[in-house]
Parts: C-alpha cells; structure tokens; sequence
C-alpha cells in the first residue's frame, strides 16, 4: 500500500498521564489474549501478500501481531506493515517496551474513537463487556459507532465487541479481510442480528469457526472465529466449519462444514445449533416436528419471578417470624431458590417444608401494618435494607411488586430444567421462572413438556452460561416447542423418578405416549432425537470435557 497514515498517538505517555484513564482490571476490559494457536490459524488465512497493512484493534499482549509477524517471516513477506491500538495504558507500555509494535505505529486509546484509515487486514479479539457495563460516555460512542455504521440502532443490551466489529471494517480497503476471536452469542443474540446483514452487505465472503476443545483454556467462555473477506463485495451465506480440536483446526480438518443462508441466520432461529445435528434430524425438525409440537408460549406465559431486593430480610426464619410475632397474612409461601425445589417431585404441594420459605408481604397502607410488621419493618430500616436499590426506587420499599402465584414452575440456573405443577400454592422469586397457563392446564402443560423433544428444545433455545449450566430466560423458554396433545399417562412415573433425581429418565416417560402414540413419530426418529440431546450437550459441556490434544 501508500505511505503510512498517521493517527494521533501518544508519542509521550509520560507528558501526557492527565489524558490517560486509571487503570483497569482485565475483566473490566473485556480483555482475555488469545493462544497462539488461534492466532496463528487466523494470521495464517489473513496474510496473503507483501507489503500489506494490518491493524489490531485491542492488542492486549501482543498475540496477534506475534502471529501476524511470524506468519510474515515464514512467508518471506518483508513489507508487511503492523498497527497497534489499545485502551489500557500499562498494557500498552508493555507492547511497545516488548517491540510488539513499533511505538510509531502503536495507538494508546479507544479503538472506537480513532479515525479509520486504509488497512488491508483488521485482525484480533476485542473485548467482551456488556454496554450496561460500561461507563455511560463509553457505552453512548460504542452505540453510535454500531448504529451509524450498520445503519440500524443497536440494542443497549448488546456488547462493546459488536461495535469493534463494526468500526474495523471502516479501516478496511476493498478486499480487505477481518478476523476476530467472538463470544458464541453471535450466532445467536437478537442484538447481533443486524450485524449479520450488515456483514452481508459489507464481505463477498464470511466464515465461521467453532471448535468444541477450548480456544480460550482459563476462560468460561465459549468463541467462535469470524472470517471475513473480500471487503466491498456482497454475499447472502456464511460457511460455518466445526472441529473437534484445535489440532483439527490447524490441520484444516473439520468435523462439520455447512453454508448457512444470512437470511435465517438473522431470522428466528438458530440454525448454527441446528447445523450440529445429523441431517436427518434437521429435516424431521423442520418438517414433521414442526406440524406436531407449538410453541411453549402458546400454552404458557412465561415471566421472571418477583425481584425482593434483600432475600435475607424479605424471608424471614421461622424463629425470625415468631420472634417479630409477624402476622400469617403477611407472610407468603415462596419458592426462593431453584436448587431446594428439585428432587421433591412433580408437584409443589409435596414440598418440604425445608424446600419453600416465606416472603415478607405487608399491607402497602401503612396503616393496615400490624406492630410485629411494624417492627420488622423498623429492622429493616436499622439494617438500611431500605437504601438497597431495588428497595429505594419503590413505595413503600417494603413491598415487594409483582408477586403472583404461577400455575407452573422451573428454576432460571439448571442443567436439565425441571417443571412443576404449583399446586401448592406459591410465589416464584427470580430464581424461578412463573408460568401462567392460557390453554388448557398446568398439568396438561406438564404432560407435554416431559419428553425427550423439550430436552432437544431446551438445547436449541436456551443460552448457557460459562461451564454449560442452562439459563432459562422468558423469550427463550416461550420459544421451545413441545407437543401439541400429550398424555398424562406416565405422572406417577415421572413423579418418581424427579424425587429419584433421575430427571433424564422422568423425560424419556413421556417419549411413548405422547411422542409416538400421540405425535406419531417413530422408533427412529425418537431415537434421533434423543442422539440430538447428547451431541447438543456435549458441545454445551464442551469446555469441561474437552480434552487439552
């Protein structure tokens, strides 16, 4: 390329420590440098030619531009030119004391405020941090990057690693190619929706890599590679590659190779899991499944449970209860942790007593308080329950809103949720979702549920934290389709195996009945389902089970 173009640097960091930020912690930064490994596939296929420019948007220690420069020398490309920028001030100290890059051509500051200018190649992993998270200044320039740039508003709830994405393609001359190490939300989160058909409409060519061993070994974190080429061109698919381990990656052997039309990819499904399971599968799931199941919100809405602000206070002990001699009335039996309500189970009305606990619900007329309300609430007072900040923003502080008594139940954090029909009676804290049935019964709810196809569902639609421990949220449980009719023959059964803890077996209960009696699918195709719970499982587990080959 031409000569090279000057943004403002920090040629004196000394001279200018008043313009240079506190430091902050490698968490706060979003920053986790990547292994060698997979920064040498991604400079591998990124550098092609002499004399090319290359920048890394979030150069941490250095990983990138190493491999960058490595991948250069190998190849004999004596010109290749490399750009460095980085937020963190020690950090950046680092890189230029380590030579990762020449201190002329190394950018301390935030990417997303530098002025693009021509680069053949945007490579790197920029950071993970929720906008939310942010400061306020940070996360407004992270917005208005993503939006002008994609040419839709992005959703507060997205991350900065979205407008990083989005501004290194600024950099980029026609052909240009991007290469990031991403979190696995890409291939799934509505806030990355329209980066997709902005990716589209910006590279000729878009791929997409996922390797079930661990890119990233000390990090909770699942990753995908994003390649992108052919800047300035179009395309409608992305080809998404699977491997089992990075050794495969490297030896360019996949497990899995689809293309995935952009289309669906920004539509409402996630066709990236999909494209893990056999084909006959995918085909019975878009086809037969489809005319025989419905969408969970369907048949139930689902909310989050009540928020109370301080769950020590808001459930009192027995002995804290008899003590404050707080009134019957005032005290409501609540589900407040999801791990106490399984094993006991199909029904909540078999619940221990261990297993439930009581909200603090007074009257909000304050002159409706009993004097053992009165006092508690005092106590709460002396122990500033009050300034907590759910409790500080509500009137009274003591009440605590939107508590219903849900006709079904699951908890938020599980690896394989389990549904209970609340007969019993109780409210449903934010550790569990609450149902409320619109068609038919809590129990007829229950009865479709309990199959081997909502294991499938649950994997397809239900994100999951570091480790694979599933998060039932709301929109995500609404979407899992269960069967249209069902049977309740198998209750006691299933009953019996959730109080046995085995809650893979109290699925399976409902396979015949209601799977192939009821929804017609055969032996074979049961069967197919349940081998697509375990391969979904162990690409979400993947991360402790993988082997370190």
């Amino acid at each position: 390329m031409g000569s090279a173009v000057a943004p403002v640097l920090w040629p004196d960091l000394d001279a200018r420590s008043d313009l240079i930020d506190p430091p902050r912690t490698k968490r706060q930064l979003g920053a986790f440098y990547t292994p060698s490994q997979a920064a040498s596939f991604m400079a591998n296929w990124a550098i092609r030619r002499d004399d090319e420019r290359v920048i890394e948007p979030s150069m941490g220690d250095g990983q990138f531009l190493r491999a960058v420069a490595v991948r250069a020398e190998r190849s004999g490309l004596r010109g290749t030119e490399t750009w460095g920028v980085e937020l963190d001030e020690p950090t950046f100290r680092d890189a230029v004391a380590g030579a990762v890059v020449e201190p002329e051509r190394a950018i301390l500051g935030d990417f997303l405020q530098v002025e693009p200018f021509p680069v053949d190649v945007a490579i790197g992993n920029p950071p993970y941090v929720r906008l939310r998270h942010l400061p306020a200044h940070e996360a407004a320039v992270g917005r208005h990057v993503a939006s002008a740039g994609m040419g839709e508003d992005m959703d507060p709830a997205g991350s900065i690693w979205l407008p990083f994405v989005v501004h290194a393609t600024q950099f980029l001359s026609d052909g240009g190619r991007l290469a990031f190490v991403l979190p696995l939300d890409l291939t799934y989160v509505r806030y990355a929706k329209p980066l997709w058909r902005f990716l589209g409409r910006r590279f000729g060519g878009l791929r997409l890599v996922r390797v079930r061993e661990r890119l990233f070994p000390d990090l909770l974190q699942d990753v995908v590679i994003l390649l992108a080429d052919a800047c300035g061109s179009t395309t409608s698919s992305v080809v998404y590659e699977v491997y089992e381990r990075r050794s495969d990656l490297l030896a360019g052997s996949p497990a899995i190779r689809a293309e995935i039309g952009l289309a669906e990819v920004a539509g409402e499904g996630r066709p990236f899991m999909e494209a893990l399971l056999p084909r006959d599968l995918r085909a019975i799931l878009r086809g037969k499944i489809l005319d025989v199941t419905t969408p969970m919100r369907d048949r139930v809405t689902w909310n989050i449970g009540y928020v109370s602000g301080d769950k020590t206070f808001f459930h009192p002990t027995v002995d804290s209860a008899r003590a404050f001699d707080l009134p019957p009335s005032s005290l409501v039996p609540a589900l407040a942790s999801g791990r106490r309500a399984t094993k006991h189970g199909l029904n909540t009305a078999g619940l221990p007593a261990s297993a439930s606990q009581q909200l603090f619900l007074p009257p909000a007329d304050a002159s409706r308080l009993s004097e053992g309300d009165r006092a508690y609430v005092e106590h709460g007072r002396a122990t500033d329950v009050h300034r907590r900040y759910k409790c500080r923003i509500r009137d009274p502080w003591y009440v605590t809103p939107g508590v219903r008594i849900p006709d079904v139940v699951m908890p938020v954090f599980a690896d394989r949720p389990v549904m209970l029909v609340n007969d019993g009676g109780l409210a449903a804290s934010n550790s569990m979702l609450a149902g409320f049935v619109r068609t038919g019964s809590a129990e007829d709810a229950a009865a479709a549920w309990y199959t081997s196809l909502t294991l499938l569902q649950i994997e397809l639609n239900v994100h999951s934290l570091g480790g694979g421990v599933l998060v039932m949220v709301p929109r995500e449980a609404g979407a899992i389709r269960i069967a249209r009719t069902a049977s309740r023959g198998s209750f006691v059964e299933i009953d019996g195996d959730l109080r046995a803890g085995e809650i893979e077996t109290a699925y399976e209960r409902g396979d015949h009945p209601t799977l192939r009696l009821n929804s017609g699918l055969s032996k074979a195709e049961v069967d197919l389902v349940r081998e697509g719970v375990h391969i979904l499982r162990r690409w979400r587990r993947s991360g402790s089970d993988a082997g370190d080959s």
